[in-house]
């Protein structure tokens, strides 16, 4: 018997004499060496069976790994889609454009295309084409509306960063959308910029790069591709587009 049998038979033995200690007072000197006999030489060959296993050239049955899976089911990879997908990126040191997929759907001129041909009249008198008005090394051209509360802080920086880049071969053009009204001029007039602005009077012009999202923004490089662009003007706007033109005018 082995010690789980002694251990059950003792408990069995000890409930049925009423308690531990009639069944001591019982107990025959005989029967408890037996038992103490029978725990020892268990333990014996337990010692036995351990030196047996740590001696040279004896082989130890592996020891089952706990399977973590019965409780658990491990997990994969976490499948993460990006929130905002970022298009092809125009240089190292240019920003990335990255949009969520509502807004990408907004933009139908993307990084390394071709500006649009946009020819409109100025406010003001006279008309103007934007390639007339590019720079060699860079353009900024800022789509906006009086309507939108970002407006003049994108109309005053266009104006700092004409004064920072309009020497290093940057040009800068302004394409205000709707009719020309006392709010469009209030506007360009408290921005202090003294920038050309074309009048997109019909919205002709802003449909042939996007729609809605403004203010919004393109920087083009020496050939008129879109080297990056931004809609939705934001203080992260003018970070990137300083960014943008001081890697365009190196």
């Amino acid at each position: 018997m082995d010690r789980a049998g002694w251990i059950n038979r003792l408990a069995v033995a000890i409930i049925s004499s009423g308690g531990i200690m009639p069944f001591v007072a019982g107990c025959s000197e005989p029967m408890t060496e037996a038992m103490s006999a029978q725990v020892a030489e268990e333990s014996n060959e337990r010692k036995a069976e351990a030196a047996d296993g740590a001696a040279p050239g004896k082989s130890v049955a592996p020891v089952a790994a706990r399977n973590e899976s019965a409780a658990t089911t491990a997990a994969g990879p976490i499948a993460r889609t990006a929130a905002k997908p970022v298009t092809e990126t125009y240089s190292a040191k240019v920003p990335p454009v990255s949009l969520a997929s509502e807004h990408a759907q907004l933009c139908k001129v993307n990084v390394g295309d071709a500006f649009p041909a946009i020819a409109l009249p100025k406010v003001g008198g006279g008309e103007a084409k934007v390639a007339d008005l590019a720079g060699k090394k860079a353009t900024v051209v800022l789509f906006w509306a009086p309507d939108r509360w970002m407006a003049e802080g994108a109309l005053v920086d266009l104006a700092i960063e004409a004064a920072a880049f309009g020497g290093k071969g940057a040009g800068f053009v302004g394409i205000v959308e709707g009719p020309a009204n006392d709010k469009t001029d209030g506007l360009i007039k408290s921005a202090g910029t003294g920038l050309t602005q074309l009048a997109d009077a019909d919205g002709a012009a802003l449909a042939q790069v996007g729609e809605l999202a403004l203010p919004r923004i393109y920087v083009l490089d020496s050939q008129g591709k879109v080297a990056w662009f931004d809609i939705e003007y934001s203080e992260a706007t003018r970070r990137e587009l300083r960014q943008t033109l001081a890697e365009l005018t190196k």
